[in-house]
Parts: C-alpha cells; sequence; structure tokens
C-alpha cells in the first residue's frame, strides 16, 4: 500500500459524504469518504493510503481530465511480467508503485527514466492517523 503523509486543511461535509483537502509536500490532495471520525479534523497529521492498482499513469497528458489528484513522478524502475508490470515512481511526495498491465506499457512505451502523471481518483484514497499504519 502506498503512503503520503500529509495535514488535513479542509472539510466539506454534504449529508453523508465529506470532501477532504490534504496538503502533502507541497501538493494538494482531494479525498471523498462517507465515514469521518473527529480525530480528522483540520490540522491533524494523517497518511494518505492508495493501493499500486488504483494508480493510474498518463504519459504526455493535455487537456481536460476529471481526476484532480495527479502527481509530476519519474519512473525509477519497471518490473515487467506476462500480464501486469510494477513500476516504482519517484515524486515530489516521495516514492510510490503503480501496477499496470503490460500492454499498457508497452502501448505507452513506457521506460526508466520517462516523465509521468500519476493520476489518483479521490475515491481510491483512504486515511490513517500519521504512523497508525
Amino acid at each position: 500500500m502506498n503512503r503520503i503523509r500529509a495535514t488535513v486543511t479542509g472539510i466539506d461535509r454534504r449529508e453523508s459524504l465529506h470532501r477532504v483537502t490534504l496538503t502533502g509536500g507541497n501538493h494538494e490532495f482531494t479525498l471523498l469518504t462517507l465515514e469521518l471520525g473527529e480525530e480528522y479534523g483540520i490540522g491533524a497529521l494523517v497518511e494518505i493510503h492508495f493501493k499500486s492498482a488504483h494508480v493510474s499513469l498518463a504519459k504526455n497528458i493535455s487537456g481536460q481530465v476529471s481526476i484532480a489528484n495527479r502527481l509530476e513522478a519519474t519512473i525509477v524502475s519497471l518490473r515487467e511480467g506476462e500480464l501486469l508490470a510494477e513500476i516504482v515512481l519517484e515524486s515530489s511526495v516521495g516514492r510510490f508503485f503503480a501496477l499496470l498491465t503490460a500492454e499498457a506499457v508497452n502501448r505507452m512505451q513506457l521506460v526508466a527514466g520517462d516523465r509521468v502523471t500519476a493520476l489518483l481518483k479521490a475515491s481510491d484514497l483512504y486515511l490513517s492517523k500519521a504512523g497508525e499504519l
């Protein structure tokens, strides 16, 4: 599981849905969740968690995209299997992993050293108190 240390900077509650704004490093993230404990108030130090399989990558992205959570990253390494490829990425908020199909890696012609944009859906992010997991 990937993790990024962040601080809660905003909470918008609408009915049973919470839109949480966080700052990790110099980057802003948005998270959507149905439940949000009182310990996750504004100013709380947290960790954002996300699965490698929930990371999408774009190369030479342009135009409008609905996903707000975007991280510019460099591919450090790729380990390609027959069906899947594990990609190690380095960004301003640290190192994290993406799991893509081998077909996508080949179609995009991804190699170590490429600059890519990692896309993270707000509903695919999870919170924990810093240091809990």
